[in-house]
């Protein structure tokens, strides 16, 4: 099943704090603490987002990182772009012209899985960060 790496949900954790926290510049140790994850993987993925343009970094004794953005304008897609790149491809056959696949000539669920990656990226596209912040309950979905 599609899982997220570690680094975006140590991204994700982050720009929700960030988005909780609008007027705060908030530090990696700060942020590692609270959710008691790893300081140095988040530094790395905190840099990411920086040179993607989601998170601004600030120097100093005081500084630390902050959204580039309002929360509603950002959505969770770019934060997962940001830390593993705008691939996110279901198959490896999805991600370029690699007609490595011993399948390639005779393959039936490309165009079908395209079509679900399609869906699964807007979705992603569709919550912003201020919704993920949102401190609104979700409704827990029962899985058959």
């Amino acid at each position: 099943m599609l899982r997220l790496s570690k680094r975006v949900e140590y991204g994700l954790l982050a720009v929700q704090d960030m988005a909780r926290r609008p007027d705060t510049v908030v530090s990696a140790k700060d942020v590692a603490d609270r959710y008691a994850i790893s300081q140095a993987l988040l530094a790395k993925v905190l840099q990411q987002l920086v040179r993607a343009g989601v998170v601004r970094s600030y120097a100093g004794v005081h500084g630390g990182y902050a959204l580039a953005h309002d929360p509603s304008s950002m959505s969770i897609e770019q934060v997962i772009n940001a830390i593993e790149g705008a691939s996110g491809a279901l198959v490896d056959c999805q991600d370029a012209d690699d007609h490595s696949c011993s399948a390639h000539e005779h393959c039936t669920i490309k165009a079908p899985l395209a079509i679900l990656q399609e869906r699964i990226n807007a979705t992603f596209r569709s919550m912003s960060l201020a919704e993920l912040a949102s401190p609104r309950q979700y409704v827990q979905l029962e899985v058959s």
